[in-house]
């Protein structure tokens, strides 16, 4: 089973992503994609798309990579910095581990609109658990 496959399986039981519309669009040892479309309950009052949203798909990037990498990886810590607004209804996060030592990985996720700008660059470090998931044993 690809590591695509068994990140598919192992997030179906995260209800909160499956609610905002988030998929994973693609995994390779080097990077992970995801992606969700833009709905009216995703805008905030400026009518782009709300913080929360962005650091969730940026999140949930983080968290398909590393755990693809090395079951089980939790944030211990994200950042984003917000570079424009996202007034699209499409994003996507490509999610890049920086570094990894010990129990301990850094990653960087850039969100990007439809139209291929960046709207928001995040970074995460992730304590690695090392034991697989339920799905993948």
């Amino acid at each position: 089973m690809s590591n695509e496959e068994l990140m598919r399986r192992y997030i179906t039981g995260d209800r909160f992503v499956a609610e905002a519309g988030i998929e994973i669009l693609e995994v390779t040892p080097e990077k992970a994609v995801v992606g969700a479309k833009i709905e009216d309950r995703h805008l905030n009052a400026n009518n782009c798309v709300q913080g929360g949203m962005l650091f969730t798909v940026a999140d949930f990037a983080f968290a398909v990579l590393e755990n693809a990498l090395h079951p089980i990886t939790v944030t211990q810590m994200g950042t984003i910095s917000y570079i424009t607004a996202a007034r699209t209804d499409y994003v996507t996060a490509t999610a890049y581990e920086r570094v990894r030592s010990g129990h301990n990985c850094v990653c960087e996720v850039i969100v990007k609109d439809a139209g291929g700008r960046t709207v928001c660059v995040c970074q995460f470090n992730g304590f690695i658990k090392e034991e697989k998931p339920e799905a993948q044993k």
